[in-house]
């Protein structure tokens, strides 16, 4: 291969593997490089936790070599690679008025002194991810999660669905965020608990009707045991021994049927729409005891409503905001708690 085609495979590959969490080690001027796996990825690729790769073909390794097995190797890693869109739109209507009443009806500031300064035009990217959600258990679910994140605030906000494509001009941007992406994902976690609420309950019901089933049928056994033994003159130690058994087995299949019925979630980011829009920009000062702390909250003219805050502690997005003594971060009531 020509060195050119070589150093876009090599950094292609690179890219790729640490975009599903592995270390990679690979010089520009050397023949083969080293990646650590993650176990899921190793599983993925059928190769061992280290792997070695090199331009060459080999056994011994990936071959990144357009003339091996390569993209086929590697394309289960490029369908989960989600799909990006950048866009932009130029101009939107924003608010005049003073925003010292919308803040006031929109938030509950529950143990500081909140002064409104001056608004101002602003321009902030928005991320749009949509996730393919799995619960896999006894039984399967799944769904498509869209989550939207201010990427200045990292608040979750409303999905942005209603703006007029007409306006939309393609833009190029810096590389994903990896605290977006983990926010994004965190908050889609949130979604899925919540929307299979009923399939999780179901499966619960179901857990506990087996674990029944086990008990009773194990009680059986050992009332049968007991049974035996007023029957005949059966040693004491055989009978203990009997008991002891029947309670191991009782307890190695209910640990089986946890297991069965263990709750694993898997989010696969599907697309992903990142769209920069002017907002208005409303600094606020926050007092609170002898500190104070600037924010910003934002109008957004999509929805035409304020934003709401992200908590520092969990990232959750609230309305009702307590903040911490010395830094003055906004924390949910759940967390201040």
């Amino acid at each position: 291969m020509k060195p050119v085609i070589q150093n876009r495979l090599r950094d292609f590959t690179c890219r790729l593997l640490e975009r599903r969490g592995a270390l990679v080690e690979w010089n520009e001027d050397a023949e083969d490089g080293l990646a650590m796996l993650t176990p899921e990825l190793a599983e993925t690729l059928r190769e061992f936790d280290i792997l070695r790769l090199l331009y060459e073909p080999s056994d011994k390794g990936l071959s990144v070599n357009l003339a091996t097995d390569f993209l086929e190797k590697v394309s289960p890693l490029l369908q989960v690679e989600p799909q990006i869109g950048c866009f932009k739109i130029p101009e939107l209507y924003l608010k005049k008025s003073p925003m010292d009443e919308p803040i006031t009806r929109a938030f509950t500031w529950q143990n500081a002194k909140v002064k409104v300064l001056a608004s101002q035009p602003s321009r902030v990217e928005y991320e749009m991810w949509y996730f393919q959600a799995a619960l896999d258990s006894e039984d399967h679910w799944e769904d498509v999660v869209a989550i939207a994140i201010n990427t200045k605030s990292l608040a979750e906000v409303p999905f942005l669905d209603g703006f007029n494509l007409d306006n939309l001009t393609e833009y190029s941007t810096a590389p994903l965020s990896a605290s977006v992406y983990q926010q994004a994902s965190k908050r889609a976690q949130d979604h899925v608990w919540r929307r299979a609420a009923t399939f999780i309950a179901r499966l619960e019901q179901r857990l506990e009707r087996d674990r029944k089933r086990l008990r009773d049928y194990y009680h059986a056994l050992l009332r049968e045991s007991k049974t035996a033994r007023l029957h005949h003159d059966e040693d004491e130690e055989k009978r203990k021994a009997k008991r002891t058994a029947v309670e191991l087995e009782l307890r190695r299949k209910l640990t089986e049927l946890d297991d069965r019925y263990q709750m694993r979630l898997k989010l696969s980011p599907v697309i992903v729409i990142r769209l920069d829009l002017p907002v208005l920009a409303v600094p606020c000062e926050v007092f609170r005891k002898q500190a104070r702390r600037t924010h910003t909250v934002f109008w957004n003219p999509l929805t035409k409503t304020l934003e709401p805050m992200c908590c520092s502690a969990c990232g959750r997005s609230s309305f009702s905001v307590f903040f911490t003594d010395n830094k003055v971060n906004p924390v949910c009531p759940a967390c201040w708690k």
